[in-house]
């Protein structure tokens, strides 16, 4: 296995020495115990998926504008700090909008909004309540 590699469950960062798991003669490796205790009750779900990074379920899809444009340091910034949260599938940064595909299963709004706030501080110069705002105002679609 690689050094690195994505949970099957979650898609977040995976240590493969942590939590190995043999299926059909292949490795897999998970970010935490219930990521692989989720796995292990129904490992063909993540593995008919696979094309989505083993992720099943219902999809939605946060849109925010920020009325500003990151830099590239601040659009690397985000995107590293949100894709690291388990449930988040995509985020995408274009301009002032940000979308954030993720599962509501794993991802709650309310942890959204605290990673993003989180990201706003670290970002400085007033983004922490741009981040806010946008949160608030957001449009938002549901997917299969």
């Amino acid at each position: 296995m690689a050094k690195t590699a994505r949970c099957p469950v979650c898609g977040m960062a995976a240590d493969p020495e942590a939590t190995p798991l043999e299926y059909r003669h292949m490795l897999f490796a998970f970010c935490s115990d219930p990521c692989r205790e989720r796995f292990q009750r129904s490992p063909e779900a993540y593995l008919e998926a696979s094309g989505d990074r083993g992720r099943r379920g219902r999809t939605r899809q946060r849109r925010l504008r920020l009325g500003q444009r990151l830099d590239s340091d601040q659009r690397e910034t985000l995107r590293d700090l949100l894709e690291g949260m388990m449930g988040v599938r995509t985020v995408d940064i274009r301009g002032d909008r940000v979308a954030i595909t993720y599962d509501p299963e794993q991802a709650s709004a309310d942890r959204l909004e605290q990673e993003l706030f989180e990201a706003g501080e670290r970002l400085g110069r007033g983004w922490a309540e741009r981040l806010r705002r946008a949160f608030i105002h957001y449009e938002e679609e549901s997917g299969g």
